[in-house]
């Protein structure tokens, strides 16, 4: 009797425990699902909307191919009549494409560029940092560096930088879009050149490389912090002296008068810039641009946005030649002097908007056809006073903003901003996918502007 009592109280406290065990799981369940519901939404939202995309992809393809062969129908029977077949659209495509492989140094226009996760490969993977307390660092900054960018320092538009190349065994090598470089002996390397000399110095940002280089910091980058690598002195004494040269040319120039526009940017002529750094960004990093402005069609299958280089904060910047021409056309009735689109520094260049600034109102565009990279336009780009440096000389003009002043403050929250471009993020399975120049650009969807939700930081 005994025996059988214990067996039984044994079976209960088994029945008891499984019956914890499934408790327990149910409420961690519904806690995981209570937590994750917003995610979940916006992944499920995502892909319908992703969906959607495709379909209307789809629709728009193969009306360009009917078209296409109704046009040829008509020509066929030489019957000498235009034929529309209400097809009104814009007939877009990328006009240029521009790769900055060190933040805030001279610009490189490629024919075609393949997308990576962070936006156009090889594009802002670099940047130039300061100490913290250094004076051109004006902000107040816990991070050990901060970043330093055309804004505080206009010489550094003077220095030409090459596209990574592949050297191997002493030897260069083109390098391949897939950005691998783990091949015995192999690195990767871009070139510094002073403009002026043709002097030149290389570095190496191969994975490897920088994977195992110690000497990392933790740089301000606007309100952000980033760990970076530093590259060497080499590089950063070569940027350092044509720094130097730069502002002791400019200082006998002009007598040491800075003009009225230079008076915030803390281009003092008198600093050697001794304590400049170069520095790289970490392979696989953490950096995401802001949720606030991505669309659901934007996020992986995990829920997160989009990662983004040493950019300003989105991966790609998009704009258009009828803005431009736009912005010229009032420069020329103001008797000023027109831009080239350098001044803006875009990624992606296109024409044939039928309307000045007509990308504004974009959301989803293709490139390149059905199978090509789709791409969110996300949010207006506010410009600053390097959008007034020109990028060849690094010479400082009061110009495009005050006249952008007068028609592209378009922020109701601060009307201090104005915008110029687009800021823009790839869509999820669109990385590796390539675009060159002459590619078509569908617009897929648009919808209101959006500007800044914040008021744009100075600096």
């Amino acid at each position: 009797m005994l025996i059988s009592n214990r067996i039984d109280l044994s079976v209960i406290n088994l029945t008891n425990l499984r019956m914890l065990e499934v408790v327990v799981f149910f409420v961690l369940t519904t806690f995981t699902l209570l937590v994750f519901s917003d995610r979940l939404k916006t992944i499920l939202s995502g892909k319908l909307e992703q969906r959607r995309l495709a379909q209307i992809s789809k629709s728009k393809h193969q009306h360009i191919s009917s078209s296409s062969q109704s046009r040829e129908k008509k020509e066929g029977k030489g019957d000498g009549k235009d034929d529309n077949d209400g097809d009104n659209e814009e007939k877009i495509e990328v006009s240029s494409i521009h790769i900055h492989p060190i933040k805030s140094l001279r610009a490189i226009s490629v024919q075609n560029a393949t997308f990576n996760g962070l936006g156009l490969e090889g594009d802002r993977t670099l940047m130039i940092a300061r100490p913290s307390n250094s004076s051109s660092t004006s902000n107040a900054d816990a991070n050990e560096f901060r970043f330093l960018t055309q804004r505080q320092c206009p010489a550094l538009a003077t220095i030409i930088v090459s596209l990574p190349t592949i050297i191997k065994d002493g030897k260069q090598k083109k390098k391949k879009s897939s950005g691998s470089s783990s091949g015995s002996g192999s690195s990767i390397k871009i070139q510094l050149s002073d403009s002026s000399k043709k002097e030149k110095v290389m570095v190496d940002i191969s994975p490897k490389t920088l994977w195992d280089n110690p000497v990392r910091y933790q740089a301000g980058l606007w309100d952000e912090s980033v760990e970076v690598v530093d590259v060497g002195d080499k590089a950063a004494s070569f940027i350092q002296s044509i720094i130097v040269k730069y502002n002791k040319k400019k200082k006998k120039n002009d007598g040491d008068n800075d003009d009225d526009d230079d008076d915030d940017n803390n281009n003092d002529n008198d600093d050697d810039y001794s304590d400049l750094r170069v520095v790289a960004q970490l392979p696989n990093p953490h950096r995401r641009v802001d949720a606030r402005y991505c669309p659901a069609a934007t996020v992986d299958t995990l829920g997160r946005v989009p990662k983004v280089s040493l950019t300003d904060g989105f991966p790609i910047l998009i704009a258009s030649e009828e803005s431009l021409q736009e912005l010229n056309r009032r420069l020329e009735h103001k008797g000023k002097d027109t831009i080239s689109m350098s001044r803006f520094r875009p990624n992606i260049v296109v024409k044939g908007l039928k309307e000045s600034f007509g990308e504004d109102y974009w959301k989803a565009i293709q490139i390149g056809g059905i199978h090509g990279p789709i791409l969110h336009i996300v949010k207006g780009c506010p410009r600053c006073k390097q959008s007034c440096t020109d990028q060849t000389t690094g010479i400082r003009f009061d110009e495009p903003l005050e006249t952008l002043k007068d028609f592209r403050a378009l922020n109701a929250r601060n009307k201090e901003d104005v915008y110029f471009a687009q800021n823009v993020v790839l869509q999820p399975g669109s990385e590796w996918k390539g675009v060159k120049v002459g590619d078509p650009v569908k617009v897929l969807t648009k919808g209101d502007p959006i500007w800044d939700i914040d008021a744009v930081q100075a600096e």
